[in-house]
């Protein structure tokens, strides 16, 4: 089998062990076993489970939205397709998001790595607003440090809402993903010129890529 290949197949089933069991729960031995090939052939490929989970996070920082191509755009892109996506996002990678600060402390390259990545995004997330106020869909009002605090909060909450809801032990819903992105909303709303289009209601076809991946 082709090196590419079996390197897509040991990171996929990596990551559902990784998602299921948590990160330090897995041994290469289980990784080998569900990946379905030796665990020497598991070492010539990652040498540990870091080289593992720095693999996934360089997959997860591929499918990230792109602000920069929407600061280009003529006009607002949905919020409720770039959370949907977001939140597809940290689904896929769930064991990420809820041992963040366990596997940056382990290893010191995601550490950089992950901090080099969220200052490049919290800037173009900056500079996307910035050209919404220029286009008069957010208020001209909107001072630098107002952009920040959004954004972080918007942050907070979008990296976080699934793993408040699954700690719950809640089904993820068309309610719970409408309810997560009001809470968003409803934080973008004071600064919007039109604060109806912020409105959207979840669909069972929108998140039917979150249910499939329960």
């Amino acid at each position: 089998m082709a090196t590419r290949e079996t390197q897509i197949k040991i990171t996929m089933a990596a990551l559902a062990l990784f998602n299921k069991y948590g990160s330090a729960s897995v041994s290469f031995d289980k990784i080998a076993s569900k990946s379905g090939i030796s665990k020497g052939n598991l070492h010539y490929h990652y040498s540990s489970k870091e080289e593992i989970v720095m693999a996934l996070w360089k997959q997860l920082e591929t499918k990230q939205h792109s602000w920069k191509a929407d600061i280009s755009n003529s006009g607002l892109p949905p919020l409720s397709a770039i959370l949907l996506n977001q939140f597809e996002i940290i689904w896929e990678y769930r064991f990420i998001y809820s041992e963040l600060n366990f596997l940056l402390d382990k290893d010191p390259d995601l550490s950089y790595r992950f901090a080099k990545k969220r200052a490049e995004r919290m800037e173009e997330i900056a500079q996307f607003c910035k050209a919404m106020i220029k286009r008069s869909l957010l208020k001209s009002s909107m001072t630098e440090p107002e952009i920040y605090r959004l954004i972080k909060s918007v942050w907070v909450i979008s990296d976080y809402w699934l793993s408040y809801v699954s700690a719950g032990r809640q089904e993820i819903n068309c309610e719970v993903m409408t309810e997560g992105y009001e809470l968003i909303a409803q934080l973008i709303k004071p600064y919007a010129i039109d604060p109806s289009v912020l409105h959207h209601t979840f669909t069972r076809s929108e998140i039917m890529h979150l249910n499939n991946a329960m």
